[in-house]
């Protein structure tokens, strides 16, 4: 596979947007790996709530939890950004729900659910730990965790250990089966990340994805696609430390992602 063409957009795209990004891609296949700064730390943004979930589902695995769990929503813990769950407010719902929620519609007030479901965010991290991913980190609440300061190491990730992480939760010995195809399909019923990989994707490949965004300029996606007749292939790619706006950023990923899927087909 060569990636020449796709360093060559990317390094194109951080001059015209005078932006930071991070690409890392992993062929499960054959296991190859291919990366653009990929061991650089990056905001994870929204993409972390594909980590939680999975520590939720882990945890339902190990009996600490059940996923019928009920949580109620209280209008005083609604943060920035809660189309679900603001519809909820004094309702109680199974936790099950609230990854659902937080998964197919990035709502972030059901991601802090999740969070304190599975014991804070440093749990998370210790069960990213667990799963073999030494970098990733979860420190804060949503909105907080968005913030994306440069040189921040609190909420960060590295493409590679994202990529990596992900083939480990979602094909490898991180989780079982079932729930294996639980986080797949969360991230299949996205519906807020249209206007990213999936305009550019070709008609015969599935794509299961997870978006984000922050501060400083941060717009993030990690995806999982199939192309046609072949083994998935895991994408993260990071844009950060810009000021370009936010539909020229959704444009960096579309082309980056569309110079990736070129390589595929």
């Amino acid at each position: 596979m060569e990636f020449a063409p796709v360093q060559t957009q990317i390094q194109a795209i951080e001059q015209t947007l005078s932006a930071h990004i991070g690409v890392a891609v992993l062929d499960t296949q054959n296991n190859t790996r291919w990366s653009y700064k990929g061991d650089e730390r990056t905001p994870l943004t929204s993409t972390f709530k594909t980590l939680a979930c999975a520590k939720l589902l882990h945890d339902a695995e190990n009996n600490t939890l059940a996923l019928i769990d009920t949580v109620t929503i209280k209008a005083s813990e609604l943060v920035t950004y809660s189309p679900v769950t603001e519809k909820w407010v004094g309702k109680a719902i199974p936790v099950v729900q609230a990854c659902e929620a937080t998964m197919f519609t990035s709502d972030n007030t059901a991601a802090n659910i999740v969070i304190h479901a599975v014991g804070g965010p440093d749990k998370i991290t210790a069960f990213l730990r667990q799963s073999g991913d030494a970098v990733t980190q979860l420190d804060r609440l949503e909105p907080a965790l968005n913030e994306a300061t440069p040189g921040d190491v609190r909420d960060t990730t590295t493409p590679n250990a994202m990529t990596q992480t992900l083939n480990t939760l979602l094909f490898k010995e991180g989780l079982s089966k079932e729930n294996q195809q639980q986080l797949i399909d969360w991230m299949m019923g996205n519906q807020v990340t249209g206007n990213l990989l999936r305009s550019v994707l070709p008609k015969s490949w599935t794509i299961a994805d997870r978006s984000g965004a922050g501060g400083h300029g941060a717009r993030s996606i990690t995806a999982v696609v199939w192309p046609e007749d072949r083994a998935p292939v895991i994408i993260a790619i990071y844009v950060m430390q810009t000021e370009a706006s936010f539909d020229a950023r959704n444009q960096a990923i579309v082309t980056i992602g569309q110079a990736i899927f070129n390589l595929y087909q």
